[in-house]
């Protein structure tokens, strides 16, 4: 009976580690298969990202020379491209000059600048321009992009910060963003001349008139891409978003030449988890960022 008694713990001691062998040895392989499914999904996603892009990246340098506004469909949609297995890529394009630049770092070299105002005059209006709008700074400001807003859609908070920010003097600021309000819902060839003869009405002196215009734009080459794929029932597989820089008039440009990689011509790229994290648009492809 002694020696029995002894036996029967052993038996289960070793029992026991016999299991926790098991066990460990069953988790091992479902890390490594954790890790393998894992891996391949990387792949997978990196390679459809890169697809998407390419394609976006042939539409911008065929699209590019073209009207832009005219080929924005409704709810911003440029084009739409069906894959086997039901699914779908739906890009949409947006007019991202409404918003306005409020990060002084984001006046890279290689993009467009303001030529008649010295770079560190340009940071200094991207970051009073950040004062300006204050708790509206994340709504109506961006981080990348040329300093220059659309005057013909931006919205009004984002005229009068830019030209308060340039004017540095309140009453004289509201007060050409206020008259351009207005002057751009009377008229429909609102052009440099007419933002120049505005500034002139409202008393703004002939040597800050030249730099309040280049802070202006009635052609804008700022735009927000996004991209989305679906899958059978409008299953979201992925969506990205990203910003590029689209010349209207610079023929010598990388994006129309293709004399640079297709990477290069994005200023941001980046994927959105499960359809959140969109940037805000103000307005409708009617009139993009500005009033209804």
């Amino acid at each position: 009976m002694n020696r029995r008694a002894f036996v029967m713990p052993v038996v289960i001691l070793l029992a026991l580690i016999v299991s926790l062998a098991i066990t460990v040895m069953l988790n091992r392989n479902t890390v490594r298969r954790y890790d393998v499914d894992t891996g391949l999904q990387s792949y997978i996603d990196g390679h459809r990202e890169r697809g998407i892009r390419e394609i976006i990246a042939i539409w911008l340098q065929f699209s590019a020379r073209q009207d832009l506004e005219a080929l924005i469909g409704p709810n911003d949609v440029i084009f739409t491209l069906d894959y086997s297995g039901n699914r779908r890529l739906t890009v949409s394009l947006i007019n991202d000059q409404t918003t306005a630049l409020i990060d002084p770092a984001g006046l890279d070299p290689t993009q467009p600048v303001v030529d008649v105002i010295d770079l560190e005059t340009q940071r200094a209006i991207a970051s009073r321009t950040r004062q300006a709008l204050g708790g509206s700074a994340d709504l109506f400001g961006r981080t990348s992009g040329p300093l220059a807003v659309d005057a013909v859609h931006a919205p009004a908070e984002v005229l009068e910060a830019i030209s308060l920010a340039l004017l540095q003097d309140p009453e004289l600021a509201s007060t050409y963003a206020s008259r351009l309000e207005d002057l751009r819902d009377t008229t429909t060839d609102l052009d440099r001349s007419a933002l120049l003869n505005l500034a002139d009405d409202v008393g703004i002196e002939t040597e800050v008139q030249t730099r309040l215009i280049a802070l202006l734009t009635t052609t804008p080459t700022l735009w927000r891409l996004r991209a989305e794929l679906t899958g059978p029932r409008d299953s979201t597989i992925a969506r990205y978003e990203g910003l590029v820089d689209i010349p209207r008039e610079d023929s010598s440009s990388p994006l129309l030449t293709g004399s640079e990689h297709t990477n290069s011509w994005f200023i941001q790229w980046n994927r959105v988890d499960d359809g959140v994290g969109y940037t805000p648009v103000l307005g409708s492809a009617g009139r993009q960022g500005g009033r209804s």
